[in-house]
């Protein structure tokens, strides 16, 4: 069935527009369905529709059947009938309906008699000429009627006369064939040459359209004799211009419905040229009729009339005539490209002028009106109006849109053939994209939608024609149609989506540049010219390559253009980016995700083109230093983008079948069953493709592929015949390398070329003549499918199995061999200068690395991540440690390569940092079997318990719990079997993967602990076990508390283990098992017994056996022990009498002969086992009471002027046995309650027996004994006071705290400062725990406090009253000189004095400041922590003495350095693996706090300028030639270092210096000119003291002019830019970050240009060296100050006082830039 012509007016097509149809019709581009990998069904009218096959085309009889069937379809009536309101058709099951409309319209048009004279036996009875035309108008009819209903069929018609009968029916049509018909014969046996049929048709239709043409200008001669005629083949139209008579539409058509079937050559022939010319004059009268309408302007006018006016009647009956005289326009345009496609009445003269004008209305009718209407405002009055179907003008808009719709499917016809000039194609093409672009928002879902979506397609037709033909307009077009898509709004651009199969969709602007590329492949020529004669030359086969490669040249050319285009429009050309780059940058990533997405899917083969041309530029731009920043991170995302595909198709193909019966790119070494999988699998891909030719979605495809393919398999003949003539070898080899240079083409002949001489042996034995059978055949089979019909052929390929083999071609291409390249190229981007371009390959390498996760362990990557996890923006380490982060936990084996460099990361200064490694240390945790690493995680986990930010420490005692005290009841033990447990052992009912698992737990506590012994550790570690023993929830403290059972039950268990080896014979110190000892389990159980005593308590007993071992056992495991039964003593269960007396007895006997640090341990535990338990008070009174005595008698000796009896060593025992047990049994309480046990302490004393022993010690603290009993004596006056606090204050302690801390001891110093640190601990603790008490408790009233007795009110205040007597000599003790312990004891005293509020904190702020400069991590985080927190108490005054605290750092630095030259301003302890490039200072810390205040951080960095000022500064420091200048240069070196994070801090900071040089500096330098003149009397002033400070002063004012030149080369700082600096004006541009510009000098001052900043002047001869450099550089200063007269003004200014004009503007700028410091923390 041969179908009707495609551009069917658009009547006809509305007619039909609801038939099924036999052919397959292209799915719509901008419809999304899913009905993608089926046969595509017509959802609109579109394009491509085809009307039905009403006859074969051989069949004689067709063209009467096909004039027939358009004369009624042409009728009024039909014309006029409505479509009726129906939902879009359904898709037909079958084709039966279709073929019976068919069959009933063939059936029916033979029985009129101008389509068959006589009749047959095989054709139905023919009727008269008035019956027939009736009865098919009525069968047409009712088809339109019914839509898509099935009719009856032809036999059971009715011949009903329709109403109204057409004017004209079809009585002028002639018998066609009927002298040749036979009788007895059909119309498909008639005889005669089909030439000389379709030649007499033509001679007929000429003859009908004569006598029309006759009539046309009869009634147009009668219409201009009579103004008042009735014109039947003309309309007036009054009110448009000066040409009111016109050609109505009907017969515009039936002068085309007559010249179709004409020939051009008869009609030139038979039709005179004046006829002809009056015709044409008719048609252009018409069109300018259609111009003179101005329907554009109509609708202008409209478009302003709002919502809700009413538009007036006289303006919609105009706009509804212009409408129709606008078709009407349409029509004419539709029958002149008719007539010009078909090359009819070229000869007319005035043909041209009349296309040009149909050209140009079309233009205008598509560009200012069509697109118009459908981009029109919802809100406007006239979209009510025309796209509601309610009113009178929407039908005129449907009709306005057929017209178009069919007058842009004539003109592609003629722009197939190649019938317009450059003139007429750009406006048209123009209007097209214009068109393609519009919006249908407005119109319903139904016909009128779908006919603006086949408004869209057909113009993209046009726009693919002439692509396809027009290589000049290419660019142009490409030009066009992407800045037509900018323009669009955004959400305007992605409203039209093609959906691929697997459910996924891609951008309409995708698929229509990708089909315009692929229309360009041209099919090659012949694809096996020559084979027949055998193999050709090598010199043939380099000419058959090259015709192939260029058959695809233009396909890479116009994607190349597209890509380059695009990336030109993303990048900056200015400063500043505008608002298109940005939105060609999203054009361009959203295009290419679609080109990624359609790899492997066999209708885009240019989508892989496209992506390796882009892969290819994103190359160069990665590769360009001076590339855009932001071009160069897209160009990251594209190559992460890019080289993720790829390494997830490898690795999908390498998982399905890479076992290596894949397939593999031909070459001359390739087997013959490689050879037939590709060709297998590429015939796949082109059989299904085939079958899409004429649904339009193989559009360019076949070519495409044949010709990349078959260029490879001629390469592959090409190397082939190298073999067989070795003198061609050379020629060939030295041409290859001119074709792979081509960007688009693959790669194959060139990467087969590698093989060339050195593999010549190879291919000579490989390659035969069976191989290139096979080629050939391969070739010829390509032929074939290239050179079949454009109809689609029947195939049993089936989508699935062409995408698979797609898929499998496609890892073929050299796209798929450029991930290495991808990968480098992201490697190298990881050390790009800025921090965008590192975090974004960063998160490009963690994309590449989830589907090739081996890329992590090549050396060069690794070596990058760990730069870049030192980074110096939290930013980048960050996305690196989220990146190590992903993989870790699916990879394991990376942890031991990453771990080193990840958990240093845990004391990062970003808190997101932070916590980022916490959740991967969590993660390493729960994966790892090494206990080395466990234990290191639990120490770096616990000490975050500790951190400044609340929600790391959050996070932190979270991640603990899970990891150490999560409980799964289910898996180990009941809860019955657990409760039944709970007096005993409840590790010993676990199941033993319970207790592997406890064991595990057990040891990394124990290790933890074990590894850092310090008391901070163990305070964090109670702190966890308090905090999850109370834990958020009931059930997680429940499960907490469980597991420190099992811990201390385990812990336990191994002791017991130990005790049976023991027994046993063998060491009880040995392992007892792995990762235990007897040690580490003590020392861990003594830990815990401070916070689960009563855990402890139940297994306390066992431990009594080691104080029986006190003479052998080591002090550590002693001290333990007890530890352990001072915290637990009291939570034993019902200890038993006997082990009450043996624990007594033990603890008795450690009195006699144990060390200092036993018996600390040990009487505290003898007191409260006497006093709650055993009440022996007996044993404990005689230890007293001897000890008491042999003091007494001592004192009495010594006092009567005798030698005192006891050692020193027996004396100190004495003293501190008396001391201790005076502090912890309170005798004077229990000899009130029990008189007659006490009776033996009044041989002693009727009083107190602490005050008795107070004298005593304080006897024992006179100069007149020797320092250890002094220090004894001190130490326990120190418990006494704890005991009885008002002690501490009366006169004699006083003096004796007054003696030791004034004299040179530096132990006697010491002491005092540790009994002060305990007195105070322990005061914070009695009031803790009296807060505790009565929020427990109802307040009661204290009668005693009512009556005066306020003795415990008096004793609260000692503390607060000794420090702020000893405050001044304990901070002079903490800068004490060779005294690190002394140092750290008054740190820790100053520390408790600020937490307790006991002193003024401005007291202690200088030395504060200064221990935050302290080497000790220790101190110096505590000292940082009491500062910030003191800073956000009390801002208002506390930096009131920064200045007094930056001297103290000096003076700090200088006594732990020793020499002046050693003291530097850039701290040595900091982390600078956050900043390898340069130092951090030491008062940067001071800096931050000042820092989010403008105000604030400008009088810090005015005040450490001013410092350098020898006026102000140093005024102090005349007499020290030591100690002025090193400390300018320390606050010198610590300004360089400062972080300073905005332009306008530097700036400030230059101009403060440059202040102090135009005014101190200034001075200075008149004072040194005027000396200058006295040269000979230079030695003689030499001793002057004003003439050395002066000298000294001029090296301070070097200092500045070094500093300032450091900070400008710096930052980037030019001069002019820091004359230009006002403090007084608002910050604005100067708050953009500042820029630090890493030098070779490690960003450290070079005091080259001034020496004696680091050394001493010795002579008369360095004083005058350092005069004459300070003159020169003031030389320079003051010349450049011609220039810019900053010196000068600064010069001629107060002295910059504080309340200088200009400083009220501060509050303003204060609350600006805390507005810009809170954005850049959220960011």
């Amino acid at each position: 069935m041969k179908p009707i012509d495609v551009e069917e007016p658009a009547d006809t097509r509305a007619c039909l527009r609801y038939w099924p149809v036999t052919s397959a019709i292209p799915l719509d581009m901008s419809l999304e369905t899913q009905f993608e990998a089926v046969a595509p069904i017509d959802m609109s009218l579109e394009a491509g529709f085809e009307l039905l096959s009403l006859a074969d085309a051989s069949d004689p009889v067709y063209a009467g059947i096909q004039a027939l069937v358009q004369e009624v379809f042409h009728s009024d009536d039909i014309q006029k009938i409505r479509l009726k309101e129906q939902p879009e058709p359904k898709i037909p099951s079958s084709c039966t309906a279709n073929i019976d409309h068919e069959d009933a319209i063939y059936a029916l048009a033979l029985r009129h008699p101008a389509v068959n004279a006589k009749p047959t036996a095989s054709r139905v009875q023919s009727q008269s000429v008035d019956d027939a035309y009736a009865e098919l108008f009525s069968y047409i009819r009712k088809s339109v009627e019914t839509g898509t209903q099935p009719l009856p069929p032809p036999n059971e018609i009715d011949g009903v006369q329709p109403a109204g009968e057409s004017k004209r029916p079809c009585t002028k049509l002639q018998r066609i064939g009927g002298a040749e018909a036979k009788p007895g014969k059909g119309a498909d046996e008639i005889a005669g040459p089909l030439l000389d049929i379709r030649a007499s048709n033509s001679l007929l239709n000429i003859e009908a359209l004569e006598e029309f043409m006759t009539e046309i200008f009869s009634e147009e001669d009668e219409l201009a004799d009579d103004s008042d005629g009735k014109p039947v083949l003309f309309q007036r139209i009054l009110d448009i211009g000066v040409l009111p008579l016109v050609l109505c539409k009907h017969s515009v058509r039936r002068i085309r419905a007559l010249l179709e079937p004409c020939a051009a050559a008869h009609l030139s022939k038979h039709v005179s040229s004046d006829r002809l010319n009056r015709l044409v004059g008719l048609l252009v009268a018409a069109i300018q009729t259609a111009k003179d309408a101005s329907l554009a302007s109509m609708i202008k006018d409209g478009m302003l009339v709002d919502r809700g006016t009413e538009l007036a009647t006289a303006y919609c009956e105009r706009l509804e005539l212009a409408m129709s005289v606008t078709c009407l326009g349409l029509e004419v345009a539709v029958l002149v490209f008719h007539m010009v496609a078909q090359g009819k009445a070229l000869h007319v003269s005035s043909m041209g002028d009349l296309l040009h004008d149909c050209l140009a209305f079309l233009k205008e009718c598509l560009l200012d009106c069509v697109v118009p209407l459908l981009d029109m405002d919802a809100e406007c009055e006239l979209a009510h109006a025309v796209f509601n179907r309610s009113q009178p003008l929407h039908g005129q808009m449907c009709t306005l849109l057929e017209a178009a719709l069919a007058t842009t499917n004539s003109v592609t016809a003629i722009t197939a053939q190649h019938a317009l000039c450059e003139e007429d194609i750009v406006p048209l093409l123009y209007a097209s994209i214009s068109v393609m672009f519009c919006s249908s928002a407005l119109l319903s879902s139904g016909v009128e939608s779908n006919l603006f979506e086949s408004v869209r397609r057909s113009s993209q037709s046009l726009l693919r024609s002439v692509f396809e033909l027009r290589a000049d307009q290419r660019p142009w077009i490409l030009e066009e149609i992407l800045a037509s898509l900018i323009k669009l709004p955004a959400q305007k651009r992605v409203q039209s989506m093609h959906r691929i199969a697997g459910g996924k969709s891609v951008q309409f602007i995708t698929v229509l540049l990708l089909q315009l590329l692929q229309a360009t492949a041209q099919s090659p020529e012949d694809l096996t010219a020559g084979f027949e004669s055998g193999a050709l030359s090598a010199k043939e086969y380099r000419i058959l390559l090259q015709r192939h490669k260029k058959a695809v040249s233009m396909v890479s050319s116009s994607a190349d253009f597209t890509i380059r285009y695009m990336i030109g429009r993303c990048a900056k050309r200015e400063s500043k980016g505008t608002a298109n780059e940005a939105e060609f940058r999203a054009l361009l990533e959203l295009f290419i995700n679609d080109c990624v997405v359609l790899l492997g899917h066999p209708q885009w083969p240019a989508a892989e083109l496209v992506v390796r041309i882009y892969s290819l530029h994103i190359l160069e731009v990665l590769d360009d230093d001076k590339s855009d920043v932001v071009l160069k991170a897209l160009a990251l995302e594209s190559a992460a983008q890019i080289a993720s595909h790829i390494a997830q198709s490898q690795r999908l193909h390498d998982s399905s079948g890479g076992d290596g019966s894949g397939l593999e790119w031909i070459s001359p070494s390739s087997s013959l069953e490689s050879i037939s999988r590709f060709q297998t699998a590429t015939t796949t891909i082109l059989e299904y493709l085939q079958a899409k030719v004429v649904s339009g979605e193989s559009t360019g495809a076949i070519p495409l592929y044949i010709g990349n393919w078959a260029a490879m398999l001629v390469a592959t003949l090409l190397k082939g015949s190298r073999s067989e003539s070795s003198s061609d070898n050379d020629a060939d080899t030295g041409d290859s390398g001119a074709d792979d240079s081509d960007l688009g083409s693959d790669d194959s002949d060139s990467d087969s070329d590698s093989d060339n001489d050195n593999g010549q042996k190879d291919v000579s034995s490989t390659f035969d003549i069976h191989k290139r059978k096979a080629i050939e055949e391969c070739l010829q089979v390509y032929a074939a499918i290239a050179h079949r019909s454009t109809k689609a052929m029947s195939t049993t390929a089936s989508y699935t199995s062409a995408a698979e083999a797609a898929r499998a071609t496609l890892l073929l291409q050299p796209l798929y061999r450029s991930f290495d390249m991808l990968l480098t190229r992201v490697t190298l981007a990881l050390g790009a200068s800025q921090v965008a371009l590192r975090s974004k390959a960063l998160r490009a390498l963690n994309q590449i690395a989830l589907h090739r996760p081996p890329v992590l362990y090549q050396a060069n990557v690794k070596y990058a991540i760990n730069h870049r996890l030192q980074d110096s923006s939290p930013q980048v380490r960050e996305a690196a440690i989220d990146l190590i982060g992903k993989h870790i936990a699916h990879n394991p084996e990376l942890t031991d390569q990453y771990y080193e460099f990840i958990s240093v990361r845990v004391l990062d200064k970003g808190s997101s940092v932070r916590r980022r490694v916490m959740r991967i240390l969590a993660d390493i945790y729960a994966l790892s079997e090494n206990i080395e690493q466990l234990v290191d995680i639990g120490i770096r986990l616990l000490q975050r318990t500790n951190d400044d930010e609340r929600t790391i420490r959050e996070l932190a005692f979270k991640t603990l719990q899970e990891l150490w005290f999560s409980y799964s009841r289910s898996a180990d033990a009941d809860e019955e079997t657990v409760a039944a447990e709970t007096a005993r052992n409840v590790f010993n009912t676990l199941s033993p993967d319970g207790q592997k698992e406890m064991l595990k737990r057990v040891r990394v506590m124990t290790g933890v602990v074990e590894a850092v012994r310090s008391h901070e550790l163990v305070d964090l570690m109670a702190s966890l076990f308090e905090h999850v023993s109370s834990g958020p929830s009931q059930s997680e403290a429940e499960d907490a508390q469980l597991v420190i059972r099992c811990v201390i039950d385990a812990l336990f268990e191994q002791l017991l283990r130990a005790e049976e080896s023991a027994a046993d014979g063998l060491d009880a110190g040995a392992d007892i098992a792995e990762g235990f000892s007897v040690a580490t389990c003590l020392r861990f159980i003594s830990t815990l017994s401070s916070i689960a005593p009563e855990a402890v308590g139940l297994h306390a007993e066992s431990l009594s056996a080691y104080l029986k071992l006190s003479k052998t056992a080591e002090q550590d495991t002693l001290a333990n022990v007890l530890v352990i039964f001072g915290n637990t003593l009291l939570k034993i269960p019902h200890p038993g009498a006997a082990f009450l007396r043996s624990l007594e007895d033990d603890l008795i006997s450690l009195l006699s002969s144990s060390p200092q640090n036993i018996l600390a341990l040990a009487v505290p535990c003898m007191c409260d086992l006497i006093e709650k338990l055993t009440r022996n008070h007996v044993k404990l009174i005689r230890v007293f009471r001897s000890c008491v005595l042999q003091l007494c008698r001592e004192q009495r000796v010594i006092s009567g002027g005798g030698k005192g009896a006891l050692t020193s060593k027996n004396l100190m025992r004495f003293i501190i046995l008396a001391g201790l047990s005076c502090r912890y049994f309170d005798f004077d309480k229990h000899r009130q309650r029990q008189k007659e046990h006490f009776r033996e302490l009044d041989q002693l004393a009727k009083g107190s027996m602490v005050e008795l022993l107070n004298e005593l010690l304080l006897f024992f603290a006179r100069p007149i004994h020797s320092a250890p009993v002094q220090l004894a004596a001190i130490q326990m006056l120190g418990q006494l006071h704890i005991k009885r606090p008002r002690l501490a204050v009366e006169p004699q302690a006083r003096a004796m705290m007054d003696r030791a801390l004034a004299g040179d001891s530096a132990s006697h110093q010491l002491q005092v400062l540790r009994n002060f640190l305990e007195f105070l601990r322990t005061d914070a603790k009695r009031l803790a725990a009296q807060e505790r008490d009565d929020r427990s408790k109802e307040r009661e009233i204290d009668a005693k406090a009512l009556v005066g007795n306020t003795g415990g009110m008096s004793e609260a205040g000692v503390g607060a009253s000794l420090m702020q007597t000893y405050l001044d000599r304990i901070i002079g003790a903490t800068f004490a000189t060779n005294a690190a312990p002394l140092r750290a004891a008054g740190f820790e005293v100053i520390s408790l004095v600020l937490e307790q509020g006991l002193a003024h904190p401005l007291k202690c702020m200088p030395a504060l400041i200064a221990l935050s400069t302290s080497s000790d991590p220790y101190i110096r985080n505590k000292a940082l922590k009491l500062h910030q927190e003191l800073s956000f108490k009390h801002a208002s005054f506390i930096h009131s003495r920064d200045l007094e605290g930056v001297r103290k750092a000096y003076e700090y630095q200088l006594l732990v350095r020793g020499q002046t030259e050693d003291v530097s301003g850039y701290d040595s302890s900091a982390d600078l693996r956050d900043r390898p490039d340069r130092p951090a200072a030491c008062l940067q810390f001071l800096y931050s706090l000042s820092r989010s205040r403008r105000t604030r951080r400008n009088e810090l960095l005015t005040m450490l300028v001013k410092a350098c000022d020898f006026d102000a500064g140093t005024a102090a420091y005349s007499d020290a030639n030591s100690t002025d200048i090193p400390f300018v240069r320390f606050v010198a070196e610590n300004i360089s270092a400062l972080e300073f994070k905005y332009l306008d801090e530097v700036l400030h900071t230059i101009y403060q210096i440059s202040s102090v040089i135009a005014s101190s500096g200034l001075n200075l330098y008149q004072q040194i000119e005027t000396d200058a003149t006295h040269e000979a009397s230079a030695g003689d002033n030499a001793q002057d003291a004003q003439w050395q400070q002066a000298t000294r002063a001029s090296v301070c004012i070097s200092i500045l002019f070094v500093l300032r030149e450091f900070l400008k080369s710096h930052y980037g700082v030019s001069e002019s830019r820091c004359t230009s600096y006002n403090p007084g004006e608002a910050a604005g541009a100067r708050d953009k970050a500042a820029a630090w510009h890493a030098q070779d000098d490690g960003g450290r001052i070079d005091w080259g240009p001034c020496p004696y900043a680091l050394q001493r002047m010795e002579s008369t001869a360095d004083c005058i060296a350092q005069r004459q450099r300070f003159r020169r550089m003031m030389a320079e200063s003051l010349a450049a100050s011609e220039e810019s007269p900053v010196l000068a003004a600064n010069a001629a200014a107060d002295r910059f006082a504080p309340d200088a004009p200009g400083d009220e503007l501060l509050n303003a700028e204060d609350l600006e830039m805390l507005s810009v410091d809170d954005l850049e923390e959220a960011g």
